[in-house]
């Protein structure tokens, strides 16, 4: 999802400040080498990590890591364009246990993106989601 020059991945994430991302956009090895040592499995490699973001569902260019994602592949077979937005996110324990483990920033976002579309309860509104606050 992807608004305003924010990339979103399905679980929240602001690719923006993803060092995957980041090194893939700007073409910076290092950012790529960062992005193995904070989030890859020891065997990977800084080329496994070259991405341009989780969405949309036939994103070509997705680090390997992402590509087997749980959540992502959840919510490309549910056809939502954000986790917050499908009927089943508040007692989705995969999201739950993705959130308890990431930052603060990624678990206000959802809860405020579940809380806005809650409010306009149409998922055809999804995209303008990512508008701030």
């Amino acid at each position: 999802m992807s608004e305003g020059g924010a990339v979103l991945g399905y679980c929240g994430i602001d690719c923006n400040t993803c060092p995957a991302y980041q090194g893939t956009v700007n073409t910076q090895v290092e950012l790529l080498e960062k992005a193995v040592a904070e989030y890859g499995p020891k065997k990977t490699s800084a080329t496994d990590w070259i991405c341009l973001g989780c969405t949309p569902d036939d994103q070509q260019i997705l680090a390997t890591y992402c590509a087997s994602c749980d959540i992502r592949g959840c919510a490309v077979e549910k056809g939502v364009q954000n986790c917050a937005v499908c009927g089943e996110y508040e007692s989705c324990e995969r999201i739950k246990g993705f959130l308890e483990g990431d930052g603060k920033s990624v678990r206000q976002r959802m809860t405020w993106l579940h809380q806005r579309f809650k409010a306009t309860s149409t998922q055809s509104s999804a995209n303008e989601l990512v508008e701030s606050p």
